[in-house]
């Protein structure tokens, strides 16, 4: 590339950056302050127009290319480019009213610890601490088992933020073991722990969020939905009336605006002769299943009184199309095309589970309690390296544990835990998102579970823990992701055309 085209590049890249950073400086202000989407359009109206003669770049609203509600939804989305020589620099940027997690392919408010060998190509997120290992820990019939494998490895344009301090530590065939067990956890050996990053082969940029960290309200969110699936806008005044009483009592309350269903047969019989949103509760059990067929709720919310099992009995996916909450807990298992936002109060369990979207869309599962992720493909080694096997984005208001040593978990979307100070993690010493994943062949055989390692530890294709960030969620989910009442601006990748 002659220098002038280097130079040429620069600019353009430059520009572009420059006014992605005004966009957040701007929508950052009280100003901006949301009241309705089409206040927000006479906002920016004013706003980009000025960056575009200011810095030369072409901002292009498509929002509409995307089938995005303007007059329901605060989302845009915009693209920038900037041409330079005979090419075009260009940038997708998504301006969203949902909290921060969705723009991370992992991360915890709390501490994340990265044990082994898993490939993540996306941005992270520790609102506290960072611990980096070559281990991978898993249980085995009840009993804890530390196996050495790779660090990990990074997306070349991935951005780990650390709020706190990075630690990592190097197993040396345990000559520095990096975890003891004790009260029957793994616990850190912290002595063996030293400042600093170690991945294997390639490692994210390192830094802090200069951001603020939007948050969710769990409850005050699931209130939210209620009440749209009720027919009730968000900031109406029978909106203000109804959001501070508790969940029990907005289900008490607005019943007779819901179509209700004592069986899931019945509902699935039933579902396309009502207009309105739909609550499946039963005198008799409080535990249902949606094992065979498909469900399209189309714009219909389905609120399950009790717990909802998900899963196939024949050998067709199941397949769900539309907004569930789930007053209780949550069972996924088997092969499942989701495309659908799921809120769960109680706890949420997906194994030996195959999750795909439906439409060509995916899940974004919220739990206010753990999520447990376990026994995917187990013990498969003919790796997809670029075809994943769970589609969503996955987030608990609680702490979680992954477990990607005999499994093999593909993800097209993300991994959050918020984390909970008053606990640890299941298995571990820290609060907050704990990743184990061998990398290499895993086989069992008489009880036992045999490890193969790459012929070398910079082969990425055989980490048993893929994560891919796929911003495409803050777009196809619309209504069903969490409200806040902040803008924030979510920067896709730079692309040359």
């Amino acid at each position: 590339m002659r220098v002038q085209d280097i130079e040429s590049l620069h600019e353009a890249t430059k520009a572009i950056e420059e006014t992605i950073a005004e966009i957040k400086v701007a929508i950052s202000k009280p100003s901006f302050e949301l009241s309705t989407p089409r206040n927000l359009d006479t906002q920016l109206a004013t706003l980009l127009p000025a960056l575009e003669q200011r810095y030369g770049v072409k901002i292009q609203d498509v929002t509409t290319d995307y089938q995005i509600d303007r007059d329901k939804l605060f989302t845009r989305v915009f693209l920038l480019s900037k041409p330079y020589g005979s090419k075009t620099m260009e940038r997708r940027v998504i301006l969203t009213n949902t909290p921060s997690f969705l723009k991370y392919a992992i991360g915890s408010t709390k501490d994340v610890i990265l044990n082994g060998g898993a490939y993540i190509d996306g941005n992270m997120y520790a609102g506290e601490n960072a611990y980096i290992t070559n281990v991978a820990n898993y249980i085995d019939n009840s009993q804890k088992y530390i196996e050495q494998t790779s660090f990990p490895t990074a997306s070349k344009t991935s951005v780990f933020f650390v709020n706190g301090n990075s630690y990592s530590c190097d197993h040396q065939n345990g000559a520095s073991a990096c975890y003891t067990f004790s009260n029957h956890t793994f616990e850190r050996v912290k002595a063996n722990f030293s400042p600093g990053f170690r991945f294997q082969s390639q490692s994210p940029s390192v830094q802090k969020e200069k951001e603020e960290f939007i948050d969710v309200d769990f409850e005050w969110t699931v209130k939210d939905k209620l009440l749209n699936a009720a027919g009730i806008r968000t900031f109406s005044d029978e909106y203000e009336s109804h959001i501070q009483k508790s969940v029990e009592q907005l289900i008490n309350d607005l019943e007779n605006r819901f179509t209700i269903f004592d069986s899931m047969p019945s509902l699935l019989a039933h579902i396309d002769s009502t207009n309105q949103s739909v609550l499946l509760q039963s005198n008799d059990s409080s535990l249902f299943f949606l094992d065979r067929g498909e469900l399209d709720l189309q714009d219909k919310w389905l609120i399950v009184n009790g717990d909802l099992f998900l899963g196939n009995s024949v050998n067709e996916p199941t397949k769900v199309q539309g907004n569930i909450i789930v007053l209780g807990n949550l069972t996924i298992s088997g092969d499942i095309q989701l495309d659908s936002t799921i809120y769960v109060l109680g706890r949420t369990l997906v194994y030996n589970a195959n999750i795909a979207g439906w439409n060509n869309k995916e899940v974004v599962l919220l739990s206010k309690g753990p999520l447990e992720i376990a026994r995917i493909n187990e013990f498969e080694n003919n790796f997809s390296f670029e075809q994943p096997n769970l589609k969503g984005y996955f987030y608990t208001d609680s702490n979680a544990v992954l477990y990607a040593v005999g499994s093999y978990i593909n993800i097209q979307g993300g991994l959050f835990a918020r984390g909970n100070e008053l606990e640890s993690a299941p298995d571990s010493d820290v609060s907050g998102l704990v990743i184990n994943a061998y990398r290499g062949a895993a086989t069992k055989q008489g009880g036992l579970i045999s490890f193969i390692p790459p012929s070398s530890p910079d082969q990425t294709e055989e980490s048993r823990l893929v994560i891919r960030h796929d911003p495409n969620v803050l777009i196809d989910r619309g209504e069903g992701l969490p409200f806040v009442k902040k803008l924030s601006l979510v920067v896709d990748k730079l692309i040359v055309k």
